[in-house]
């Protein structure tokens, strides 16, 4: 639509008018744009109560796992002769571990060296390798051949076995050695390769898995609780059920193994610390966004009825503040850890039967985890309130948008009125000037 201009000549401010009366005829749009942005702000409250409550979902759920009471700690009496790590259903105990020696790669070096890695090491036949009965497929040599390309070829097969070149001093060998230690993993050369300018690569004439090396394959031998065992690794997972041990250096050592609450009480300070930010959240919200809703309320109560509730699981106890988990004057929530520690040493069963439920319950951690999941913004009370807040703005969005375009035609309406009482007024102010003229003549 064209603009519409204003003189302005006549004394009259057409343009104030036209902007007062919009403003007047404005005011219930205005109303509609504030209380679209109240129902925005309590959406954004929405989401961020929705984050708090999934997580404290997340820390809940950890507590409902069997896995969480399962788990164990391991220590070693000297971490420089082996040191220990733990896993689930390990076998609480102590474990005395003596160590004869560690298992080994294979080494084999060549029998000749070179004054270069750049010195032609071969130029016609093959090498390959025997590795637990199974051999690699031969690298034939048709041409002038480096002592450090032949490396290259031999690595490139990404076998069994690794080739290096070292310098011991006096020249530079080819060094071949097994990926892994262990008897298993040793290697017979399969070697053919001739030189016809010089000296082709060679090994100890009878060289095998067992003989003609720099040093041997080796099985860490050593002994649990007078049990001997081998292992053709440093790192062992099966001497103790559920504790990984890695053999350093022949020696003794002592290895405990016990349960492991820790994880437990982690898991429980941040359902601690996860219900009082919720605790806070609803304060903050007396005068905010969310203030007298219901929902929030609703969140709040559901909440602490678990918490405080009696669980009937079968055990010994029935509520959390039998085990510390008790809730102050103030509101908040707040685990004393003494409390339940004694608990969990003394009754760990009945905890977890508290925590976890027995036949036909769920336990409080159960019991919560179902509340939650009702409450949540994915599926539950919270989604439920946002998709209404969804709707009612998409009607005040259409509403607001209608608004706004009745107004434009409204001021476009007037800005033609006031345009045309304004050209009236300059014909008059024109007409009378000449009237005036015309009586100074006479």
């Amino acid at each position: 639509m064209a603009a519409i201009t204003l003189s302005g000549f006549n004394g009259v401010d057409f343009n104030s008018i036209l902007n007062t009366v919009m403003q007047y005829e404005s005011q219930p749009l205005t109303a509609m744009q504030d209380e679209q942005s109240k129902i925005q702000n309590k959406d954004s409250a929405f989401v961020s109560l929705a984050g708090m409550v999934s997580a404290f979902q997340t820390q809940v759920t950890s507590l409902t796992s069997a896995a969480s009471f399962l788990k164990v700690g391991a220590t070693s009496s000297d971490t420089g002769i082996a040191t220990v790590s733990a896993g689930d259903n390990g076998d609480v105990g102590q474990y005395q571990v003596s160590i004869a020696h560690l298992a080994k790669i294979q080494v084999t070096k060549s029998a000749n060296g070179y004054s270069a890695p750049t010195d032609i090491a071969a130029t016609g036949g093959s090498i390959s390798f025997t590795i637990g009965g199974q051999t690699t497929a031969a690298i034939d040599i048709t041409s002038n051949t480096t002592l450090s390309e032949l490396k290259q070829k031999i690595n490139d097969q990404k076998s069994g076995v690794i080739a290096s070149i070292v310098n011991d001093g006096t020249n530079y060998k080819l060094v071949i050695s097994s990926r892994e230690t262990g008897e298993a993993n040793g290697f017979t050369i399969n070697n053919s390769l001739v030189n016809s300018g010089g000296t082709g690569v060679g090994f100890t004439s009878g060289q095998s898995a067992t003989a003609g090396n720099a040093q041997n394959a080796q099985n860490a031998r050593f002994n649990v609780n007078g049990i001997d065992i081998a292992s053709t690794s440093n790192k062992v997972t099966d001497a103790i059920p559920g504790v990984t041990i890695t053999l350093l250096k022949a020696g003794d050592t002592i290895v405990g193994v016990a349960k492991d609450s820790s994880p437990i009480k982690d898991a429980l300070k941040a359902v601690v610390s996860q219900f009082n930010k919720l605790r806070d959240f609803n304060g903050q919200q007396t005068n905010g966004a969310l203030s007298g809703d219901t929902v929030l309320r609703e969140v709040q109560k559901d909440i602490r009825q678990v918490l405080l509730g009696a669980n009937s699981n079968g055990g010994r106890y029935q509520y959390l503040a039998e085990i510390g988990l008790e809730f102050q004057s103030d509101g908040t929530l707040k685990l004393d850890e003494s409390k339940f520690d004694d608990a969990l040493n003394s009754n760990p069963d009945d905890v977890q039967k508290l925590f976890q439920g027995d036949t036909g319950s769920g336990g409080v951690f159960g019991t919560l985890t179902l509340t939650l999941s009702n409450l949540d913004g994915t599926a539950g009370l919270i989604k439920t309130s946002r998709d209404n807040i969804q709707t009612t703005l998409d009607r005040y969005r259409d509403r607001i948008e209608r608004q706004q375009n009745l107004l434009e035609i409204r001021r476009q309406q007037l800005a033609k009125q006031y345009a045309a009482a304004d050209e009236a007024m300059s014909r008059l102010s024109q007409m009378t000037s000449s009237l005036s003229n015309l009586q100074r003549t006479v």
